[in-house]
């Protein structure tokens, strides 16, 4: 449980500067609040633009108690002060809450400001990085989304224009995949990691502008869901225009079970959780197989292979070296593991009423 402390930000002009999309008086003041700060005072000789209270809208949570005093003003004790040179972390939000007493000074790993604001930016977003982020997603993915987020953010671009435009490039891929031949499928398979890497986008720059809301959650994983749907029905139908009805029963089969995963997930998440994140399932084998460390820590690895990025990065690879015969069958035995693992941990994620198998940015929603 936090407890509770309070939090003095100066509104400098470094941290009134917009940042990321948001002012750094903005950044600290939400991250003050969710580190618990039970009192929140501004620091200021002019008045401040108040662009938090979008953040907490979208995110349905109630405005904390913010004060305004003078720079000179002398501060309650136990206030905590965060530097007005530097972009906060939650990890300095938390450090403060421990030691309010505590001095940051610019170079701690816990503040952030680079000497440009394109790479603080660049910083911020690396900073977002979810712990359950895929190998493909942490060491491929990322780097590139990220540098797409920042060119975005520089242009005022949110999270929602980025998701549809998402969409429509899945909607492209699969008509592409769809013509058969070995060409149109190597053009398609690149288009499915293109899709994999801009979406990632808008969820950078949801988490770096706290523009995150359930409603962009949910249209995020639909989109996710369609664009998975449009890779297995447009490439089983190239498959088959390229390679005969033989894969017929394979591709049916594909499709089926696809649809049933994405029915049965959205169905458990809403009764659950109530917010749109299929990450539940990993939290949920983890619950599983708890005191059983050598199996969990096995299971977990394995699952990994089984995350978005790595099998899009995979389907791509196949499909340019002309090797998209081999898929079907492949998506066929994974697909019957994942949706073995979806019912087996049904019940932990329908009783999830907490959401405390959501991953952490998520339970802020």
């Amino acid at each position: 449980m936090n407890t509770p402390f309070s939090v003095a930000i100066p509104a400098s002009p470094y941290l009134r500067r917009r940042i990321g999309g948001i002012s750094g008086v903005a950044r600290a003041v939400i991250l003050a609040d969710l580190t618990g700060a039970s009192a929140i005072v501004i620091l200021a000789d002019s008045p401040v633009a108040d662009d938090w209270q979008r953040s907490f809208t979208m995110r349905a949570r109630p405005l904390p108690q913010i004060t305004y005093a003078a720079p000179s003003a002398p501060l309650p004790s136990g206030t905590a002060l965060l530097p007005a040179d530097a972009q906060p972390t939650k990890a300095a939000l938390e450090a403060l809450r421990e030691d309010p007493a505590l001095v940051l000074v610019r170079g701690d790993p816990r503040l952030i400001r680079a000497e440009s604001d394109h790479a603080t930016v660049l910083a911020l977003l690396r900073a977002t990085l979810k712990p359950t982020e895929g190998p493909v997603g942490r060491w491929i993915n990322r780097p590139i989304s990220f540098r797409m987020s920042a060119l975005a953010m520089k242009f005022g671009l949110g999270p929602d224009p980025i998701t549809w435009f998402t969409l429509a490039l899945a909607m492209v891929m699969a008509v592409i995949l769809g013509q058969g031949g070995v060409e149109w499928l190597a053009l398609g398979g690149f288009l499915f990691q293109a899709v994999s890497v801009t979406d990632c986008v808008d969820g950078d720059i949801a988490r770096v502008s706290w523009a995150m809301s359930r409603r962009g959650a949910l249209l995020d994983t639909a989109c996710d869901m369609v664009a998975n749907l449009g890779f297995v029905i447009g490439l089983m139908t190239g498959v088959i225009r390229t390679y005969g009805l033989d894969y017929g029963w394979i591709a049916l089969a594909c499709v089926v079970l696809l649809v049933c995963g994405i029915v049965a997930m959205s169905i458990l998440v809403r009764i659950g959780p109530k917010r749109g994140s299929f990450d539940v399932l990993r939290a949920a084998l983890e619950r599983r197989l708890e005191g059983r460390p050598i199996l969990q820590s096995v299971t977990l690895t394995l699952e990994r292979l089984f995350k978005r990025d790595v099998y899009v990065l995979v389907a791509c690879v196949f499909c340019l070296l002309g090797l998209a015969w081999v898929l079907p069958g492949m998506l066929l035995g994974g697909l019957c593991i994942w949706l073995g693992a979806v019912a087996w941990c049904a019940p932990l994620i329908a009783a999830d009423s907490e959401g405390l198998l959501l991953p952490p940015h998520m339970r802020q929603l």
